[in-house]
C-alpha cells in the first residue's frame, strides 16, 4: 500500500515515444466482488490528499492505484495479476514473506522493500509498469521475457509494505508518475469533471475499474458479534445458524467520507423488519470500516433479508442487499 522504495530504486528511467493507451484489465477476478479499488494516487501537490478526481480515496503522497482483495485468506487462491500491454520485464523480486504490516515496528523492518515482490516491466511504448506486493512464488516472468497484454505475471499477495492483500499498480513516463485512471501526472492535480481527463485503461478495463470501485465489500448476517480485526485476516465471518446468541447484519466498506452514514435493514423470514438502524455520522473519513446491527435474538430458520445503504447528504450513494438462508443445525 505505501511507496515502492525497493524495486523503483533499481529502476533505470524508461523513454516514453508517446503516451500509453488501452491498458489491460489487471486482475483475473469479479470486479466489485472478489476485488476492489481501494486507494487511487494521491492527486494533490504539497500538504492534503486528492484523489484523480477529487475524493478522499488516497493518502498522502500515495503513488499507486490499488486494487485488493478481501483478505489473506483469498490470498490462497491465487488470483492472477496481468500484465497491463505488450512489452518486457526489466527487474523481479519474489522472496518475501506474505505478511501484514500492522505496526510502527513492522514498517521500520520493512524500509526499503516497500514494494515486496514486485515485477519492473516496459511497454512497448516506453512507459514504465510496477506491480508490487505480489504473492510470494506466484511471480511467472523474469528479466528479459517479453510480456502481452493480459499474461499472467503473478498473483495478488500481502508482501512488502502492505496492510490488507492487495497489488499496487504504478505507472511511470520517463520519470514522472502517471495516473493511469485519468491519464495525468501526478502534480497536475486533480479534476472535478471526468471529461476533461484521459484515461489510460481500454474501454473494458475502464468497465471493469469502475464496478471494482464500490463501498460497500461485503455484507452478511452472523451468529455473534463481529471482529473487525479477524476481517483481513480470516475474512467474513461466517452465517448466523439457529441457536446462536444474536442475529446481527454487518457491512464491510472502504472509502467512506466524513458525515457518511450506514442504514442497515434485516428482514425476517416472514418479512416482517428485524432491526433496522442509522448510524451516527462518521467524524473523519475512513478507508476500511465495519458496522453491524441486530438483536440479542437467536436467529430461526429461514431467509433473511439485509439491506445497506451508504447515506450522504441525505442521499443513498451505495446499496447492496443480499438474502441469507439460514438452515438447520
Amino acid at each position: 500500500m505505501t511507496a515502492l522504495v525497493g524495486l523503483a530504486a533499481m529502476a533505470s528511467p524508461a523513454v516514453a515515444q508517446s503516451p500509453v493507451a488501452g491498458l489491460a484489465v489487471p486482475l483475473d477476478c469479479e470486479p466489485g466482488v472478489a476485488c476492489f479499488v481501494q486507494q487511487y494516487p494521491d492527486m494533490q501537490p504539497g500538504d492534503g490528499v486528492a484523489d484523480p478526481f477529487c475524493g478522499t480515496k488516497s493518502y498522502e503522497g500515495h503513488k499507486g492505484t490499488d486494487i485488493r482483495v478481501l483478505s489473506m485468506a483469498d490470498v490462497g487462491r491465487d488470483v492472477s495479476v496481468r500484465a497491463l500491454g505488450k512489452g518486457r520485464v526489466l527487474r523481479t523480486r519474489d522472496e518475501m514473506s506474505d505478511r501484514l504490516a500492522q505496526s510502527e515496528a513492522d514498517r521500520a523492518r520493512l524500509a526499503g522493500q516497500d514494494c515486496g515482490n514486485g515485477v519492473v516491466a516496459e511497454l512497448s511504448d516506453g512507459t514504465e509498469v510496477q506491480y508490487c506486493h505480489l504473492k510470494r512464488g506466484s511471480i511467472r516472468v523474469g528479466p528479459g521475457d517479453p510480456i502481452a497484454a493480459g499474461d499472467v505475471i503473478g498473483a495478488v499477495g500481502a508482501s512488502g509494505n502492505a496492510e490488507f492483500p492487495h497489488v499496487e499498480i504504478i505507472l511511470r513516463r520517463n520519470g514522472e508518475v502517471i495516473d493511469p485512471t485519468s491519464g495525468r501526472p501526478l502534480d497536475a492535480g486533480c479534476v472535478e469533471d471526468a471529461s476533461q481527463s484521459g484515461s489510460l485503461w481500454s474501454q473494458e478495463a475502464a468497465a471493469w475499474m469502475k464496478a471494482a470501485d464500490r463501498s460497500i465489500l461485503a455484507l452478511g448476517i452472523a451468529g455473534h458479534v463481529p471482529q473487525y480485526e479477524t476481517f483481513v485476516t480470516d475474512g467474513p465471518p461466517p452465517s448466523a445458524v439457529p441457536g446462536d446468541p444474536v442475529t446481527v447484519g454487518w457491512g464491510w466498506f472502504a472509502n467512506l467520507a466524513a458525515g457518511d452514514r450506514i442504514h442497515i435493514v434485516i428482514s425476517a423470514p416472514d418479512g416482517s423488519v428485524f432491526s433496522e438502524s442509522m448510524s451516527d455520522p462518521l467524524d473523519r473519513a475512513k478507508a476500511a470500516y465495519m458496522q453491524f446491527t441486530g438483536r440479542k435474538r437467536a436467529p430461526v430458520a429461514g431467509r433473511y433479508g439485509l439491506r445497506i445503504e451508504v447515506m450522504r447528504d441525505g442521499q443513498a450513494v451505495a446499496s447492496r442487499e443480499a438474502l441469507v438462508e439460514i438452515g438447520e443445525n
